[in-house]
């Protein structure tokens, strides 16, 4: 119908259309509100979860603040019990504290952080984490999060309430006070949620036991709902290296994403672009890129688009430029590792520890990445269950969606029993007394959501995980093949020793003359070098002896080191005196006198009444004879950074020229990862 046009107010106004009516309905929605409605993104789907989320958000920041300002971190989480179904979080460290102007943002505002923009290595990166739980909290119990902060350089701490506005995306402070506390500085939130506590391996007792695995320098205490106070203590005293903001590289570059850099540039030309503002770019590789994507060197940065844009990248890719600097992350470090380990699993005291593998830096979309795996196997882990998986990105545990990640599919896809472990159809987790440690560090992990549970699968990422996987199972695979010679030649030797000397003696008697030395007669059979400790508690000590004796038909240069406990090794007293001693890791080691064949060396060792130690609680090792040769220790692991004396080098040379085969390089054993990798696999590793 047609309207004519009319000056009167009464006038005919044509009905909305649809697409009017629809686009009258649109408004901006914020990012709060999106959450407070699918907070199952960010963790907070049930009650256990949810816990666990608060809890590892608080941590996180806890540890990569006290980081950053060079505090070795104490971080205290205390959940209690108020109802059925609401707990009280409180999470406490020694952090520098937060200015009180930071304060409502950092904790009550979604997408507020400081690192989210920094090319380096972090725990947290989106700003959502701890925000989140506060949105949390309120959501489900209407009960501000209370927040105290200290600066070291004011007297008093800030003490406010706070609760988010998800419509606006901004914090509304509820109350605010200052008070006294007992600490020059640091920060505690307490929050109330609705949640349930439970013990399992999706705890917060887990994830805080995973967290000191690959944070052996922070201390860590939780009590929990029923009292129960667990401490995981400090293992170093060293922080890990700060990272430092780095520039992309351009190996893994998307077209975009140069694209954005480009155009955010503020550099007079593209030959300083490339060598300013992308790692990796020599002046001469600047040169050589420029030229082959025919653009002059003075260019502006926001002129260079489309298909220059195109060349200009493919360029950067058939360049040879120098590798990714590791400047940018914070690996755990093979020595932090073991160190970890040991420390939170020492109950169970596991057999083997494998060399920790760490790969060289790659990078992945342009930043930088890099692979680390620990394994430990036998002793007390279960041996009938699938092997114990700990997944870690950025020295943060990761509890859910086990099965989402790279990590797992990486595990899985490996076939363990060619490294001796049992796998039903050669894929998924292994079954066997192990565990298994991987870490991804990175400026930019690929988490699969928000709630930054799994990392998604990358052929880069994928290519690296399996590359570490496949080189710490080596070590496992010379492990079993040792241990099965060895436990072969152990049971050689008792039967050997109790045999023998029953036979001289009645020989002996029969021939009517004394009974001979079968030191001789043990060294042409056995050809070893056997250590044995003896130990027992005496009337006004525990003492005991190490015993070293030569059943090899050559003389023996050796040295031997022990590692125990620290608090062990400042009470023991050894004779002869150590050549040299690491107290704080509890290592001693000592060059032996010179061994011919049949002799034997003995070590005392003491230690004050009533001291808990057992002969088992002696790890030794040995230098200067070939590992197929060793009773009773295991050869010097290669993480003992020690320069073993020139007599010791020379004996294990002449060990190798005498003919001994190291147990990688046996003839029957086939390099299968040799057949699984592809060359330029090969190549990296």
């Amino acid at each position: 119908m047609d309207y004519e046009r009319s000056s009167s107010p009464l006038a005919a106004v044509p009905p909305p259309t649809i697409a009017q009516q629809l686009a009258a309905k649109q408004r901006e929605i914020s990012i709060a509100e999106f959450f407070e409605r699918n907070r199952q993104i960010l963790g907070f789907d049930n009650p256990a979860r949810s816990l666990l989320t608060t809890v590892k958000e608080a941590v996180d920041n806890s540890i990569d603040g006290a980081e950053e300002a060079g505090i070795l971190p104490d971080v205290s989480v205390a959940i209690s019990k108020e109802s059925e179904e609401r707990y009280k979080v409180v999470v406490a460290d020694n952090g520098p504290g937060i200015l009180r102007r930071e304060i409502p943002n950092v904790f009550a505002r979604l997408l507020y952080g400081s690192r989210f923009h920094a090319n380096r290595q972090a725990r947290g990166q989106q700003g959502i984490g701890i925000s989140a739980a506060v949105l949390y909290a309120n959501l489900t119990t209407a009960r501000p999060a209370r927040v105290t902060s200290k600066v070291e350089e004011e007297d008093a701490a800030h003490v406010l309430e706070l609760v988010l506005d998800t419509q606006k995306n901004q914090p509304r402070v509820v109350s605010e006070d200052v008070a006294l506390w007992d600490r020059p500085h640091g920060t505690s939130i307490e929050l109330v949620l609705k949640a349930r506590y439970q013990r399992g391996r999706q705890s917060p007792l887990e994830y805080l036991r995973g967290t000191a695995i690959v944070n052996p320098h922070a201390q860590i205490v939780l009590t929990e709902p029923d009292g129960t106070k667990v401490t995981f203590p400090r293992a170093s005293a060293e922080l890990p290296p700060l990272a430092r903001e780095t520039a992309p590289h351009p190996y893994g570059l998307e077209l975009g994403e140069l694209g954005y850099l480009l155009k955010s540039s503020k550099r007079p030309s593209l030959g300083e672009f490339l060598t300013k503002e992308l790692q990796g770019v020599s002046p001469r590789a600047a040169k050589e890129v420029l030229e082959r994507a025919g653009l002059p060197a003075s260019t502006k940065p926001p002129s260079v688009l489309g298909p220059d844009q195109e060349r200009l990248l493919e360029s950067l890719r058939a360049v040879p430029l120098v590798a990714p600097r590791s400047e940018g992350l914070s690996p755990i470090g093979a020595m932090l590792i073991k160190r970890g380990l040991r420390n939170v699993l020492g109950e169970l005291r596991p057999e083997f520890f494998a060399p920790p593998v760490s790969r060289p830096p790659k990078v992945r979309g342009g930043f930088p990445f890099m692979v680390e795996v620990g394994l430990v196997y036998g002793g007390g882990l279960p041996a009938d269950q699938p092997i114990q998986l700990l997944r870690f990105a950025n020295r943060v545990p990761l509890l859910f969606q086990q099965g989402a990640c790279a990590i797992t599919a990486a595990v899985g896809s490996m076939d363990w029993r060619r490294y001796g472990l049992d796998q039903k159809g050669g894929s998924g987790l292994p079954i066997g007394p192990m565990l298994l440690l991987v870490h991804v560090a990175s400026t930019k992990i690929p988490f699969t959501s928000e709630a930054k549970e799994a990392i998604a699968e990358d052929p880069e990422i994928d290519r690296e995980i399996t590359l570490a996987l496949q080189a710490a199972a080596r070590h496992l695979r010379a492990h079993l093949s040792r241990k099965s010679r060895r436990d072969f030649a152990s049971e050689k030797f008792a039967i050997i020793q109790k045999i023998l000397p029953k036979l001289a003696e009645k020989t002996s008697a029969l021939v009517g003359k004394p009974v001979p030395d079968l030191t001789p007669v043990v060294t042409k059979i056995m050809d070893v070098v056997n250590v044995e400790t003896l130990l027992e508690p005496r009337a006004s000590d525990v003492g005991g002896a190490v015993e070293v004796t030569n059943y090899t038909p050559r003389a023996r240069v050796l040295e031997l080191f022990l590692e125990v406990e620290p608090e062990l090794a400042k009470l023991a007293t050894f004779s002869p005196a150590p050549d040299g001693t690491e107290p704080e890791l509890g290592r001693a080691w000592w060059t032996l006198p010179r061994l011919a064949p049949n002799a034997r060396t003995r070590l005392t060792v003491t230690f004050p009444k009533r001291t808990e130690v057992e002969a088992n609680d002696f790890d030794w090792y040995i230098a200067g004879v070939d590992e197929g040769r060793l009773l009773g220790a295991d050869p010097l692991p290669g993480d003992w950074d020690v320069r073993l004396p020139r007599a010791v080098v020379e004996a294990a040379e002449a060990a190798a020229e005498e003919g001994a085969v190291p147990v990688a390089d046996e003839g029957t054993e086939v390099d299968y990862d040799a057949a699984e990798a592809s060359p330029q696999a090969r190549d990296d590793d």
